[in-house]
């Protein structure tokens, strides 16, 4: 009797944790339906090829430097450095590239980071419709986060992250910040919940005059993840997650990755209720502490396919 009931405390923990992370995310999107929808759509791609080809599992399944875009109480690399940075083509000749640091220190993980959506030069026409040469849009984001464990087998991180939004001579800026807890009660199961993009509305500012607010997409992401043994050389590790961002609809995540010990990893991803993208792959290779990653995301909507590289390297 003593065991079971040893047994049961033991699974109250993980259940109490996820209904949490539930209850959480229900709320924000219960409040994120009635908000205005924000600006700054940036931030909601998915960084990192492999976070990409897995649907933008960032909660339970990025870790080290890439956790600057996801989970940042995962951004321990455990000793040394790690360094990342990618590049994607996405639709209409918009390229999204982001790099990322993580180093351990303080008993924990210590991280920078910036990323960049970008267009090429757009044709600018007057009234009557003659060329009158071109300009640029970007949006910029830098941050800077810390995570480190609390407990045994919790960890918490917090990020802070300065955010600019520039078309042709007229810029917003603004500021967020974001934390992000996981627990791992046994071995092969995570939880995780992350919440970013808390921040004050941005202005643009034409000719004098203050325009409407642009509001961070401020979101909450959470879940769980198992890993489990495939033979003598696989592991699979696999994802369920939702993620609700203010003035959007809630979008439920799965993701899946089989690594060999060679280096070798395939992914999988589905996004449900997403109007962008329902579904993703992607493969990866590790050796001597240098990773490469590729991703593949068709969009809907006859917006076509999006090919995405990163990679990573530890020191």
């Amino acid at each position: 009797m003593r065991r079971v009931h040893r047994g049961i405390h033991f699974l109250r923990g993980p259940v109490l944790a996820g209904a949490l992370v539930f209850a959480a995310t229900l709320v924000l999107a219960i409040r994120g339906a009635s908000a205005a929808a924000s600006g700054f759509a940036f931030l909601e791609i998915p960084t990192g090829a492999r976070s990409a080809a897995l649907a933008g599992a960032l909660a339970t399944m990025t870790t080290g430097a890439e956790a600057m875009f996801g989970n940042t109480a995962l951004l321990d690399p455990m000793g040394g450095v790690e360094v990342s940075g990618g590049h994607s083509e996405l639709i209409q000749s918009l390229r999204h590239d982001y790099f990322s640091v993580a180093g351990h220190a303080w008993g924990g993980g210590l991280g920078a980071s910036v990323r960049a959506l970008y267009s090429e030069p757009i044709e600018e026409r007057d009234e009557v419709g003659n060329l009158t040469g071109t300009f640029g849009a970007h949006d910029l984001e830098f941050a800077l986060a810390y995570g480190g464990r609390v407990m045994s087998d919790v960890r918490f991180g917090v990020s802070a992250q300065v955010i600019r939004e520039r078309i042709a001579n007229e810029g917003a800026t603004t500021y967020g910040v974001g934390f992000g807890t996981s627990w791992e009660p046994a071995g092969p199961l995570r939880l995780g919940l992350a919440v970013q993009n808390l921040g004050p509305a941005a202005h643009y500012t034409i000719n004098g005059v203050e325009g409407e607010s642009v509001g961070l997409p401020a979101a909450a992401q959470g879940g769980a993840s198992y890993s489990v043994g495939a033979g003598a050389r696989l592991t699979a590790r696999a994802a369920l997650e939702g993620r609700f961002t203010r003035g959007r609809a809630g979008v439920g995540i799965l993701g899946a990755e089989l690594t060999d010990v060679s280096g070798a990893a395939l992914r999988l991803g589905v996004r449900a209720n997403d109007d962008a993208s329902t579904f993703s792959a992607g493969a990866g290779y590790a050796l001597n502490g240098l990773q490469f990653d590729y991703a593949w995301v068709p969009f809907r909507l006859d917006l076509g396919d999006t090919h995405r590289i990163s990679f990573t390297a530890k020191f």
